[in-house]
């Protein structure tokens, strides 16, 4: 059985596969668990996974906690995914590869396995990543803004009198009628605005790029765009497996 993770700066996903590389369950989860307390892919039943591959942005003190717990469970290959120049036809557009995201490089991995043109992946979650690739696999770069909850808590640290509630505002293109619509409204049209106008001129010059939607509020910022559009919860643990093996 194999373990893959995807640990994110809020949150998880992960699943596991059996041998022959089929999903057998999987879900989110909030960030992981200090060691030695309840990780939410345990199963005594099914017992410790023989490997697991992980891509991680929580740190090397965290990641080396997790790498003890796992080999203490009695898994016994453990994998965390770097970044690298080149990986199929997909090669890095950044000046030091080494320095991009592990989890902007699977996702980008994935979409490059199933889509032979070119192609953008937007990634949603704490923040918004969204990374173009030509239709030669060249990666032209890309841009990392604040994501909706970063945006919203930065307005309220940064704005005395403003109260939020804990609900998600939904994507409307009105005005809002009261504090928490228009702060709610206003960030999701601004992350909209962004991908939109960004794949609108992308695709000025590859006119038939798919869009690769990933992260939480991926669906619903990536809402506005154009077809053709490809939703993929798991694009970034799609794309452990391709660089891993």
């Amino acid at each position: 059985m194999i373990l893959e993770l995807d640990i994110g700066n809020t949150r998880l996903k992960w699943r596991r596969l059996d041998a022959g590389g089929v999903r057998i369950d999987g879900g989110f989860g909030p960030h992981l668990p200090g060691p030695g307390e309840h990780y939410p892919w345990r199963d005594p039943e099914r017992g410790a996974p023989e490997r697991a591959r992980i891509v991680s942005v929580a740190g090397e003190d965290f990641n080396a906690a997790l790498l003890r717990e796992l080999e203490a469970e009695g898994t016994r290959h453990v994998e965390f995914a770097r970044s690298g120049v080149a990986c199929g036809r997909l090669r890095s557009g950044y000046r030091e590869p080494e320095r991009m995201g592990a989890d902007r490089w699977l996702a980008m991995i994935a979409a490059s396995e199933v889509c032979d043109g070119a192609f953008a992946v937007v990634d949603a979650g704490s923040a918004i990543t969204l990374d173009l690739v030509a239709d030669d696999g060249g990666h032209l770069g890309g841009w990392i803004v604040p994501g909706l909850r970063m945006m919203r808590s930065a307005l309220l640290e940064g704005t005395a009198g403003i109260r939020l509630p804990n609900t998600e505002s939904v994507s409307l293109s009105a005005p809002g009628r009261d504090t928490a619509e228009a702060v709610g409204f206003g960030t999701v049209l601004m992350a909209q605005d962004f991908v939109a106008r960004r794949l609108q001129a992308f695709r000025e010059e590859h006119p038939d790029a798919l869009l690769f939607v990933t992260g939480g509020d991926g669906e619903r910022i990536a809402a506005t765009t154009a077809e053709p559009r490809r939703h993929v919860p798991e694009l970034v643990l799609d794309g452990l497996a391709r660089a891993l093996g």
